[in-house]
């Protein structure tokens, strides 16, 4: 015959246990993972990345809108930030920056490894077209970091800290 109470025992130290792993497997989590799953889910609102930016981002292989669920925010009156995911490849997330004179992408992944970054750059004397370059992942690295975790305190706060207003140097 065999004993309920072993079972029992059993059966409690497995669910005690299960709180632990679940918290291990958000610690392991990727740290964009939380932003994605909220953007594509409930915050995001449906955008269109212009077809240039999608291109030169590799997005695309020819210049062509890419449909994206966004989170964006005006801050200071004139600047813009925001966090799109890509609809078609959720692995495909742009953070951006644009102010009035400059305007930056940096393309990562959940995993929040930075991919790719581009920066436009309006004439300093105010008159023509912005002018893009692709900008080392090196130099761009603790802008980037300011950026992604503005984006992870959002998936968790909801909202903007105040380290989101301004841009890293």
């Amino acid at each position: 015959m065999y004993s309920v109470r072993p079972v029992i025992v059993l059966t409690l130290a497995v669910l005690a246990g299960l709180p632990a792993l679940a918290q291990e497997a958000k610690n392991t989590e990727k740290p964009l993972a939380l932003m994605v799953r909220r953007t594509v889910h409930d915050m995001g609102k449906d955008a269109l990345m212009p077809p240039m930016l999608s291109y030169l981002l590799r997005l695309t292989p020819h210049p062509e809108t890419v449909a994206v669920k966004q989170v964006a925010a005006r801050i200071r009156g004139t600047d813009m930030i925001g966090f799109n995911v890509s609809v078609k490849n959720h692995g495909d997330i742009v953070i951006f920056r644009e102010t009035p004179t400059v305007r930056t992408y940096f393309l990562t992944s959940p995993a929040g490894v930075l991919r790719k970054a581009i920066e436009s750059r309006k004439p300093e004397n105010g008159k023509g077209e912005f002018t893009t370059t692709e900008l080392r992942p090196s130099a761009v690295k603790k802008r980037f970091e300011k950026e992604r975790q503005c984006w992870m305190d959002v998936a968790t706060n909801t909202a903007l800290s105040s380290d989101c207003y301004f841009a890293a140097n």
